[in-house]
């Protein structure tokens, strides 16, 4: 005679210990992703930091060139001086202003908050409770 047993449902402490285990699986994932994108993060940040001091170096470089090139249309086209120092040095000072202004807007802390980390930790804890509860 063959007799049926019941099927062994695991206990407490067996559903407790899988749930630990893989609540620490899932804090070691989390930190990885973490890790991951704070380094998106900090690529983000050095090209806008790059961005920005090619927009400095501009603004500077510009200058000298602003002078050499007012007194150089000045003899060649007769143009007044303030003309067209005024002329030159309005044009390059938009571009680096544009430059640093990019390069700035990338370097916002909302731009730089790991947002898929936080969002991932958030749903992550409230897996975490209703497992537990």
């Amino acid at each position: 005679m063959i007799s049926e047993s019941p099927l062994r449902r695991p206990g407490v402490v067996t559903l407790m210990t899988a749930a630990v285990a893989q609540s620490a699986d899932l804090l070691h994932t989390e930190f990885r992703l973490a890790r991951a994108e704070l380094s998106e993060k900090l690529a983000a940040l050095r090209g806008g930091l790059v961005l920005m001091a090619i927009g400095a170096i501009l603004l500077i470089v510009s200058l000298g060139m602003l002078l050499q090139a007012a007194v150089s249309g000045l003899i060649a086209a007769g143009v007044s001086p303030p003309v067209a120092i005024l002329l030159v040095a309005g044009g390059t000072a938009v571009i680096g202003l544009v430059l640093f202004l990019m390069g700035q807007k990338r370097l916002e802390p909302t731009a730089l908050a790991p947002d898929r980390t936080i969002d991932s930790l958030s749903a992550d804890s409230r897996m975490v409770k209703e497992t537990l509860s």
